[in-house]
């Protein structure tokens, strides 16, 4: 239950709920002059986070944080790499939500798109370093999905890795519980360097979770969306998608707060 309050209030807090709440504020109080300051700023940022330039602001902290990961088979001498295989590291792959009941699918849960872009990449960084794959993710807020750990799994298979090499956690409905529980399924093990998997702007909260759990962590970010090319005409004008990435970013940095006020 705490958990789908937390997630509630984030859901309200954030655009769009958050803007909306903030224009409703506004109304209330229309006769007042702070209540049309409210609802100009709500529609002012409302067309701010949907537009490339501000998101790109937001995301762009998070996504560069890290360097993007190397591996001698691309043909880069990478020290990264050779750390990787001298402390007999492993792969953490950790989860980005699921499509429940896709009908394409017979009814089938799958991943989304975070958590196959995801996917897909560890896969890719499998078959260039050789390295095991421990995918972790449970069934956030539900109890007819599949775990992600598993959905992940059966992906990873499909695109090529071998079963033997593939490690599963269930329990995880977050971050923090990602590291926690790979900590305690690891610890027999006695690995505690892990390759990272996740998208690039959620790679600072998820670095600092797994270092506070002991690992020491080579971050593999993938999954960019801040624009690499000129911003044209069209990037000054409002999309939706853009303002969902834009929200992306804002629940990250209240979840680096976050984190660190509960476990830091």
């Amino acid at each position: 239950m705490s958990l789908l309050i937390s997630k509630a209030i984030s859901q309200l807090l954030l655009p769009p709920g958050g803007l909306i709440l903030l224009a409703v504020a506004g109304l209330i109080g229309w006769k007042a002059r702070m209540g049309k300051f409210l609802v100009v700023l709500s529609l002012l940022s409302l067309w701010l986070l949907s537009i490339e330039p501000v998101r790109d602001a937001l995301l762009s902290p998070l996504e560069n944080r890290y360097p993007v990961f190397l591996s001698e088979s691309t043909g880069s001498k990478s020290i990264v790499s050779k750390q990787v295989h001298r402390e007999s590291a492993v792969i953490v792959l950790l989860g980005g939500g699921i499509n429940a009941k896709a009908p394409e699918y017979g009814g089938r849960d799958v991943l989304s798109r975070y958590a196959m872009m995801r996917t897909v990449y560890a896969a890719d960084l499998a078959e260039r370093t050789s390295l095991d794959i421990y995918t972790t993710g449970g069934s956030v807020l539900s109890e007819t999905s599949e775990p992600e750990g598993l959905l992940m799994q059966r992906m990873l298979i499909r695109l090529g890795v071998v079963s033997d090499r593939i490690h599963i956690e269930t329990k995880a409905n977050n971050t923090w519980e990602n590291a926690a529980n790979l900590q305690q399924v690891m610890q027999a093990q006695g690995s505690k360097t892990i390759v990272l998997v996740t998208t690039a702007w959620h790679m600072p909260r998820s670095v600092w979770s797994f270092e506070q759990h002991g690992f020491t962590v080579i971050p593999a970010p993938c999954d960019y969306v801040v624009e690499r090319e000129p911003y044209d005409i069209r990037s000054w004008l409002p999309r939706w998608n853009v303002m969902a990435d834009s929200a992306d970013g804002l629940h990250e940095y209240l979840g680096l707060l976050w984190y660190r006020l509960r476990y830091g």
